[in-house]
């Protein structure tokens, strides 16, 4: 099989812990695009935390933005799609958060509004994009009347119990078409969070509508990731890496797993490699 896109997930992929790219991973880069490949991210990120990754690396294919929600343009930063939260499921979930005392932030394709009781969060939150603005209550804020549109996740912050009552609330209301996620912000504290977003969108809509605007077919592409986000490519890329800490549940989805970890480094050179040899 020959494969003509590269997708990479950034946190736990590209980037090492320290916010990083490989040297290896680099160089691996440039090697298969002179190989005429091309490359692009696939990310949860927003468009401001993926496009200085992009950059770095000097990318120029349509980058994969917010779970597949928005589609950016390396090289300028124009959103060249956008797939928001209906209007409807950003108010019910806004106001479950706030019912249940969770500090709410807005993932919107360029910045993030969230609340100041979240503001311990910060370094957490600024992984997604470091344009953070903060308000005493979003839904009695300016970005209430100016964004509530345009969001494209949206994140409550809590104790364990409260994101658990919220994820009951919202999901008993829009079960079929929110997607909704529990997961630890903390290893040392009780602090969780629910992360929704539109369930018609992820990372596979998303490689989906830049492969056929390049034309190419979903077997010609390859794509890398260690997360349960990264399950939806890894089904419908024609091959998937997963990398070498990536939970058994995720791995099992893809068509190679590397031996490589993200705190290592290397691990999409190592896919690099693998898919070059196709290409010899």
């Amino acid at each position: 099989m020959r494969t003509r896109l590269l997708a990479l997930d950034l946190d736990g992929t590209l980037l090492r812990p320290d916010g990083e790219v490989d040297p290896r991973d680099v160089d691996a880069i440039a090697a298969v695009r002179a190989a005429g490949v091309r490359v692009t991210i696939a990310t949860g990120r927003i468009a401001t935390g993926a496009l200085p990754t992009a950059a770095r690396l000097n990318l120029d294919t349509t980058l994969v933005c917010a779970e597949g929600a928005v589609l950016v343009d390396p090289q300028t930063g124009a959103v060249l799609h956008h797939r928001p939260m209906h209007i409807t499921l950003t108010e019910t979930v806004t106001e479950a958060f706030d019912r249940h005392a969770l500090d709410a932030f807005w993932f919107l394709h360029d910045e993030i509004h969230g609340e100041h009781g979240g503001a311990d969060l910060l370094r957490y939150v600024e992984t997604w994009s470091p344009r953070v603005t903060l308000h005493d209550a979003l839904s009695e804020s300016v970005a209430w009347e100016n964004h509530r549109h345009q969001v494209t996740m949206a994140v409550g912050f809590g104790t364990r119990e409260a994101v658990q009552l919220a994820h009951a609330t919202v999901t008993a209301t829009h079960g079929e078409e929110l997607l909704a996620i529990t997961f630890p912000a903390s290893r040392t504290e009780d602090r969780w969070t629910l992360l929704t977003r539109s369930a018609r969108t992820d990372k596979s809509t998303g490689l989906a509508q830049v492969s056929e605007d390049l034309g190419i077919a979903p077997h010609e592409v390859a794509v890398v990731g260690d997360w349960l986000n990264d399950v939806p490519m890894f089904r419908w890329a024609g091959r998937s890496f997963a990398m070498g800490q990536s939970p058994d549940e995720v791995a099992m989805h893809a068509t190679d797993r590397l031996r490589a970890t993200s705190r290592d480094g290397g691990g999409v050179a190592e896919a690099i490699r693998a898919i070059l040899a196709d290409l010899a």
